[in-house]
């Protein structure tokens, strides 16, 4: 099948071959008919072809222009996004840190500001406590001091006996009881 395809080209290239031989006048116009077609090509289609062709190439210039400047353009932003991006993570980790630390000393200031409290308010209560004994003590000496006047003022205005005696303490004790109750 092959070999019958390749024998019909052959065939056909030497007919056409012969055809020039045996036909000169064919050749002959083939040829006016082509300087003709090159002539009207020339004249009046080859200046708008290559006017066209040039204005193409002129155009495809400037668009490849403008995509490599939009391109530079692209990559030059590209490039400031990112150190603008790497300025602001530092900035901001520098922030994060002086804040972190900030609140640290915040903290240790309350803190300290908290045992100082503390500290002030145990020893005023020390205080309070302190000045609550020297008043009780004050106190239960003012109440001996006026049980043993009592006692001593109703010793001297009668001559006791043993149940007398007895009698006085527990009235002395009573009293004394009542005014701690007051």
């Amino acid at each position: 099948m092959l070999k019958d395809i390749f024998e019909e080209a052959s065939q056909a290239i030497q007919d056409g071959l012969n055809s020039i031989v045996l036909h000169p006048s064919v050749v002959l116009l083939n040829v006016i008919v082509f300087l003709i077609m090159l002539f009207f090509v020339k004249h009046f289609l080859w200046g708008k072809i290559t006017l066209f062709l040039e204005q193409r190439q002129q155009a495809l210039t400037e668009e490849f222009d403008k995509a490599s400047e939009e391109r530079q353009n692209a990559q030059a932003l590209e490039q400031k996004a990112i150190s603008e991006y790497e300025r602001m993570k530092a900035e901001t980790d520098s922030l994060k840190s002086k804040l972190t630390q900030d609140a640290y000393k915040q903290q240790e200031k309350l803190i300290e500001e908290a045992k100082k409290e503390a500290k002030h308010r145990i020893e005023q209560a020390d205080k309070d406590i302190e000045y609550e004994i020297q008043r009780a003590n004050e106190d239960i000496r003012q109440s001996i001091k006026e049980i043993a006047f009592a006692a001593a003022e109703k010793i001297v205005k009668r001559e006791i006996n043993q149940d007398e005696h007895n009698d006085i303490i527990d009235e002395l004790i009573e009293e004394r009881d009542d005014l701690k109750h007051e």
